[in-house]
């Protein structure tokens, strides 16, 4: 009796939570999608602020702090912090919930050794792991685990047999407890791994292992959002996050950066061939071949490689001012600047922004080009990384411009955006923050639901005024935060009938009118407010009748 008891108390303890505490959990969920969005950073700084509250949870506290070491250590072994990674390891290693064992610490660390290359030392750690999940409860579960880590191992040091013989014995392995499979959702997926993946391994195509992952993820509906606030227990898709977080994000994830390493490489030694070519070109004197080489390599170097582009764009600059007349602007390149132009008038800005974009890769010696990409970019600027891409655009600039006052107006707008950038920064630091902010973590600065379904935009001049209501009156304290949370967990399928209804739509304009001019004319609404109430006093006191 007592060991079924403990078991049945060790099924609470796991899977409860995942039902029983919705506020936690839903901030869990955020940061895991945060790691499935790649945004690392902010996934591991929302796992750790939620150690705290998770900590106070009744009953499952101490368990889903356990599992918040795990999470965190993986965020921070994605971005290679192994220091900090450590910390993880170590509390994996000594669980403070007296019924959750230390299998994760054994596999944070292996995949920690696999990441320094010390196989033999995680091959140590995966023996270690096999032989704890012998003691306690849930062992099929757990061995079958086990096993898919090490065949992952297996497939990145390309060994192929040893890996088909991991993931077969997981998928055989008995993993029922309390009548209920544990494994549902991974034994079909390591079932394609055997037959998808594994006739991959040893040839030495990493590219084509990864796009068969991808789409084996895809077919079986695993890198979809896994967690619905209108969850339920028997709803298996929740239990999809254990494949992505321990597999996916386990050793496969270093198969997929040993290729993009590969192909990183590959592509530095392209541009570097391209920066080369222009330097030989100018030893020659051959400004022109120099030229034609800078705007080759500006071209084919990655929108977010900044510091290459501006390597590219100072070479230009270098030559321009030596005497040597740049071609006009091509006439697809006018075409594209007149067209973002027009779109920026109508205000949909991230459009124009876009169409710049291509403007300036076609002609990326045409100074103007990079003036009015960054006047647009810094028009829908919210974040630091918004402003510092507004001053790299009009760094550019200077450097291609040859008029030195619009150089000056330029370094002008510099100095304002820099500003507002540092300003936006303190305000962001100053803000109170809580678990319970962390929950709209997933969705952007700018998610204002039900005004952009209703205006269409959400860079409409009123959907503005809302959000800036919204930052700057309602999560500056803990009312406005629990409206607003509540607010993104439910408006977004009420977004989405209102987005496709134009009765809706206008429905909804006429309910947000009064509310939008509250905001932006508080003044005008107070006096028309009071006008009126008088109004209505004054006609009811001429209504009444006059006693004789």
């Amino acid at each position: 009796m007592y060991f079924f008891l403990k078991r049945f108390f060790f099924f609470l303890t796991i899977f409860f939570p995942t039902f029983g505490f919705a506020d936690i959990n839903d901030d869990i969920n955020a940061a895991h999608l945060l790691i499935y969005q790649g945004k690392y950073v902010q996934a591991e700084a929302t796992y750790t602020q939620l150690m705290k509250p998770a900590s106070e949870e009744f009953i499952a506290g101490t368990a889903l702090v356990d599992m918040l070491h795990f999470y965190r250590g993986t965020a921070r072994l994605i971005q290679h912090k192994n220091q900090e990674a450590q910390e993880d390891i170590e509390a994996a290693f000594h669980p403070k919930s007296s019924l959750m064992y230390d299998d994760t610490g054994y596999m944070l660390r292996a995949r920690l050794r696999l990441m320094q290359g010390d196989t033999k030392g995680a091959f140590e750690d995966y023996d270690a792991l096999f032989k704890t999940t012998q003691k306690g409860v849930a062992n099929g579960y757990r061995f079958a685990m086990a096993l898919a880590q090490r065949g992952w191992a297996h497939v990145l040091l390309g060994e192929q047999e040893d890996a088909k013989k991991d993931f077969q014995m997981a998928i055989s392995t008995d993993t029922t407890m309390l009548g209920m499979e544990l494994n549902s959702l991974q034994k079909p997926f390591w079932q394609a791994v055997v037959q998808e993946i594994i006739p991959l391994v040893g040839t030495q195509n990493d590219a084509q292992i990864i796009k068969t992952l991808d789409k084996i993820l895809e077919k079986q509906q695993l890198t979809t959002y896994p967690f619905s606030y209108e969850r339920s227990v028997h709803d298996e898709k929740n239990f999809s996050n254990v494949i992505l977080l321990y597999e996916v994000y386990g050793p496969a994830f270093l198969l997929r950066e040993k290729k993009q390493k590969e192909k990183s490489q590959t592509y530095q030694t392209n541009i570097n061939t391209l920066f080369a070519s222009a330097q030989q070109s100018l030893l020659k004197g051959d400004k022109q071949g120099a030229f034609n080489s800078f705007v080759n390599a500006f071209q084919h170097t990655a929108p977010d490689d900044q510091a290459g582009r501006t390597t590219a764009v100072q070479g230009m600059s270098g030559i321009i001012r030596s005497g040597f007349t740049p071609p006009t602007a091509t006439e697809s390149s006018r075409k594209l600047a007149i067209k973002a132009q027009v779109i920026a008038q109508e205000k949909a800005y991230q459009e124009a922004i876009d169409i710049y974009s291509q403007a300036i890769n076609e002609a990326p010696w045409i100074a103007n080009f990079y003036y009015d990409h960054a006047l647009l970019i810094a028009e829908v600027a919210q974040k630091s990384d918004d402003f510092n891409a507004a001053i790299v655009e009009m760094k550019r600039f200077i450097l291609l411009s040859t008029n030195a006052m619009e150089m000056r107006e330029a370094q002008d707008r510099i100095y304002q955006w820099e500003i507002k950038r540092d300003r936006n920064a303190q305000k962001q630091n100053a803000a109170p923050k809580g678990p319970r902010v962390a929950s709209s973590a997933t969705g952007s600065a700018s998610d204002c639901f039900i005004a952009t379904a209703a205006y269409g935009s959400f860079l409409d001049p009123h959907v503005v005024s809302l959000r800036t209501f919204r930052d700057r009156y309602l999560l500056s304290n803990a009312p406005g935060q629990w409206f607003v949370e509540n607010y993104y967990r439910y408006s977004p399928p009420i977004a989405d009938m209102i987005r496709e209804n134009l009765f809706l739509r206008f429905l909804t304009k006429m309910v947000l009118t009064p509310i939008i001019f509250f905001i932006e004319f508080p003044i005008v609404f107070t006096i028309a407010f009071v006008g009126v109430i008088l109004l209505l006093r004054r006609k009811r006191r001429l209504r009444k009748p006059v006693l004789s």
